[in-house]
């Protein structure tokens, strides 16, 4: 079959290689014209998804450096929001918190993340696949219902410090701490860790390894001498992106450090912006100092790796990684990995459920004498509790399947078109990554104040929609990306030959061959938009609570019992699709 070498330019409907006569009408300026719409509707869609992945910074930028809120008349320029903000005590100490929760976070998940996977994926461990599936269980479980689980257990006056202080006398170091919080995010993104290392794990050949043992290095010390470094790119991503995730935590800060009045940014913001009367101009001069943080570490992950050639270790005679056989070390090994998933995952989700079903929960009261059902009748009897379930459940599947099918037109466009607009879609689809959740939520609510006709989204479903898919369309764009450009542009050629148009090849051939990645897609944006509450902490109204908003407003009034309920339903609903989607792959 004869095909064409150019895999940019759009569709021809006359075969390459083929030349009609002079006298029929398919010429060259024919095809071109006909091509010209279609084209220019993809520049039109990728320019639309450029504005709205960028939408939230446009205007937090505009209302910090404008000296009134964005929505009246005559602001003029000025640099008085940053004054303010720079001379706010509680923000100064809000930006050291956070710079050591960071750091602390970020060594937690990368060393948790990179020992998790060394033993995981090199080491044949017994029992290693079901370790793997528990390790990664935090994945999609909401770092809230995390934070709401070790503070019932773990924190002072929790049951577990209440049991130690009753037996030995001693309790537990204080859960609401800086430190303490740090530990717990560092925990619920180690997950994330381990998924870079063990991709980066998988592609270095053992007989590297295997060469530093014969040369006489101890197996430590081929693991050091030759894993670590052939993973730099990844150590260093993977210290980016931590970074970033924790300057994202919304939920641990205010569950863990609120009580000790341990204020970082995210919380700066959250304070300040949901105040009764709150201070846009300074708010946004927060977000934008945030946006400019990550952006430092984003830059410098950049230039800190290089020239990615030095890394490269799969070649054409590579050979297949083989795990490496520890005997009955083995066992202790695998235990100690049980344990350490017991502690921070299995105990607390348990102990969450265990209190869901209590009215309260001590050590000095048996379990069965305050054993009640009331909690979930208290969540499925009130009217608003169950608004926000059903809210939440209607934002995940039609904004879920609304992002699915933006996502896949935005492959179609990336990765169907010329160069120029590939690389636009591509870098637009991942610019999101470094907005930290709050920031868009913020953002899109100042974007529908100023925007024509935004104020009729405000306090709707739809405008949570918005700010959710583009919160997640970098992860739904990396996971659906790479099955379009896998798809062979012969068979769409084919349709275009049997004078079909490009949407009928697209639609015909690539949308049917898609429909596996696309399920899986949806899947993962539905758990996305589930457990996310920080973005809808500035935009949900009266009638459009969200599970996530609903069960931090809980936490604040001292409900624990109904929060753990309701923490039991979300569990309920995403965990046997977080399965599936573990289970597909």
């Amino acid at each position: 079959m004869l095909k064409s070498t150019d895999q940019t330019a759009p569709f021809s409907s006359e075969p390459a290689g083929v030349h009609l006569p002079a006298g029929l009408p398919s010429s060259r300026a024919m095809r071109q014209a006909q091509a010209a719409l279609p084209l220019a509707i993809r520049w039109a869609f990728a320019l639309l998804l450029l504005v709205l992945l960028i939408s939230p910074m446009l205007p937090l930028i505009y209302q910090a450096f404008i000296d009134r809120s964005l929505y009246e008349a005559g602001g003029a320029v000025t640099f008085d929001n940053f004054r303010r903000l720079f001379a706010d005590p509680s923000f100064q100490s809000a930006t050291v918190n956070t710079l050591w929760f960071s750091i602390i976070g970020t060594v937690v998940s990368t060393v948790v993340g990179f020992t998790a996977a060394l033993l995981l994926e090199r080491l044949d461990l017994p029992g290693r696949k079901t370790l793997k599936i528990l390790f990664l269980a935090p994945i999609f479980v909401s770092a809230l219902i995390l934070a709401l689980s070790w503070s019932m257990l773990y924190g002072p006056s929790g049951y577990a410090d209440l049991l130690l202080r009753s037996v030995v006398g001693l309790g537990l170091p204080n859960l609401n701490s800086l430190g303490g919080m740090a530990v717990l995010s560092g925990v619920s993104s180690a997950p994330v860790s381990y998924l870079l290392f063990a991709a980066a794990m998988s592609n270095i050949p053992s007989t590297l390894e295997d060469a530093a043992r014969a040369a006489g290095a101890s197996p430590l010390r081929a693991t050091f001498s030759i894993v670590v470094p052939l993973i730099r790119p990844s150590l260093l991503y993977c210290v980016m992106l931590n970074f970033v995730l924790n300057i994202d935590q919304l939920a641990v800060p205010l569950i863990i450090g609120g009580p000790a009045r341990v204020q970082v940014l995210s919380t700066y913001l959250y304070d300040n912006g949901i105040a009764v009367r709150a201070d846009y101009g300074l708010v946004a001069a927060a977000a934008v100092v945030m946006l400019l943080i990550i952006q430092v570490f984003v830059v410098g992950q950049k230039y800190a790796l290089g020239d990615l050639r030095r890394y490269t270790t799969v070649g054409g005679k590579s050979l297949r990684r083989g795990l490496v056989p520890v005997g009955r070390a083995g066992w202790a090994i695998s235990g100690l990995i049980l344990l350490y998933i017991v502690v921070t995952t299995l105990i607390p989700s348990l102990f969450l459920i265990l209190r869901s079903f209590t009215s309260f929960i001590s050590p000095l009261i048996p379990i069965t004498s305050v054993l009640t059902l009331d909690n979930f009748k208290l969540i499925f009897g009130y009217e608003a509790y169950v608004r926000s379930i059903i809210n939440t459940i209607i934002v995940s599947v039609v904004g879920g399947l609304a992002a699915t099918f933006l996502t896949f037109f935005g492959g179609v466009v990336a990765y169907r078109s010329p160069p120029a607009l590939r690389r636009l879609v591509e870098t637009s689809a991942f610019i999101p990554r470094a907005i930290p959740g709050i920031v868009v939520g913020i953002g899109i609510f100042y974007a529908a104040v100023i925007v024509p006709g935004g104020a009729y989204l405000n306090g709707t479903l739809v405008i949570l929609m918005i700010a959710f898919t583009i919160r997640y369309y970098p992860t739904g764009f990396a996971m659906l990306g790479p099955s379009v450009l896998q798809i062979d542009r012969d068979m769409e050629r084919a349709v275009r030959v049997s004078g079909g148009s490009e949407w009928r090849a697209i639609f015909a051939v690539m949308l049917p061959l898609l429909k596996p990645a696309m399920v899986g897609c949806f899947l993962l944006y539905f758990v996305s938009f589930f457990k996310e509450y920080a973005a809808a902490s500035f935009l949900f109204g009266p009638d459009t609570a969200v599970v996530g908003t609903t069960m931090l407003q809980l936490d604040m009034m001292g409900n624990l019992g109904p929060t753990a309920a309701l923490s039991v339903v979300t569990l309920v609903l995403t965990l046997p699709i977080a399965i599936f989607i573990y289970a597909r792959d």
